[in-house]
């Protein structure tokens, strides 16, 4: 799959006329050249003994590995940083998923927070790319999210060689889970789940234009759980709601929390049971 030229990374502006300012932003061709899947090292399969031919291997192999789930950070976030933030929960989560945390396309300039409202003021940030901070898409001046389809793509690209269970998505990243279930290019998602995520119209838009009738059902009917903070200051509870009611099959939880993915030991087993519920042979049989 091939990522139009169009689709840039960012360095400091946001509305349509800046993109086409050659000087502030590169190519998705050197995109393709320097960015690279960022992937914290998962569980591995279960060793098989070396005697075995190649074709049995991979049989056990496939049939052996824990399940396997793509993770989307926050806008301001990257891979890294999303997994570093969520570490509890991570290290639980890793007991029985092989989790891939994906960094997304766009390169944004530095900035004091990220889409946590941490502070993120670090002198290592200018020296280590994993702590970069990156979008999925853009919003301009006008309140319109731009290159929504081209964020598909990418992350269509850049999995390609994979086959994902489940996904997980934070506030962006979220939205962005939510719509690739719909969209119908993730067949074998059979789970989503979102914290702090919005509900935006754009990637909505972008998953109906990709689907068939046959896939956005198929997307509708795949299980999300959408956990809201009461407190989050940045994306309102209702947005959320609003993501769980288009997004088909939700549930929604509140936390008394703010614009975060929820680490504390309730949460994460509600996580847990609902990752373990959707992902269960039975449940997929029935569906």
């Amino acid at each position: 799959m091939t990522i139009p030229l169009t689709f840039l990374l960012a360095t400091g502006l946001t509305t349509n006329s800046a993109l086409h300012n050659s000087s502030r932003y590169t190519s998705m061709m050197e995109l393709n050249k320097s960015l690279i899947t960022r992937r914290l090292p998962g569980p591995t399969t279960t060793s098989l003994p070396s005697s075995k031919s190649s074709s049995v291997m991979n049989d056990e192999a496939s049939n052996s590995r824990k399940p396997r789930i793509l993770c989307l950070h926050g806008k301001f976030q990257s891979g890294y940083i999303f997994s570093n933030k969520i570490a509890g929960a991570r290290r639980k989560i890793e007991r029985e998923y092989e989790l891939h945390f994906l960094d997304g396309p766009i390169l944004l300039p530095q900035t004091n927070e990220d889409d946590d409202g941490a502070d993120n003021n670090d002198d290592n940030i200018v020296n280590d790319e994993r702590l970069a901070p990156r979008s999925w898409w853009l919003r301009s001046e006008d309140g319109k999210h731009t290159l929504v389809r081209e964020a598909f793509d990418y992350v269509m690209q850049q999995t390609e060689v994979d086959q994902y269970d489940a996904i997980i998505g934070f506030s962006q990243g979220g939205t962005l889970a939510t719509a690739l279930a719909l969209s119908g290019m993730f067949p074998n998602v059979q789970a989503v789940c979102t914290a702090g995520a919005p509900y935006i119209a754009e990637a909505f838009d972008v998953a109906s234009q990709l689907c068939n009738n046959s896939s956005l059902k198929d997307g509708f009917d795949v299980p999300k759980l959408h956990l809201a903070g009461e407190t989050d200051a940045l994306v309102a509870v209702d947005s959320t709601r609003e993501l769980c009611q288009k997004g088909g099959n939700g549930k929604l939880i509140l936390h008394d929390q703010g614009h975060l993915f929820p680490t504390r030991s309730a949460r994460v087993k509600e996580v847990l049971e609902f990752l373990g519920a959707a992902l269960s042979v039975e449940n997929i049989i029935r569906r």
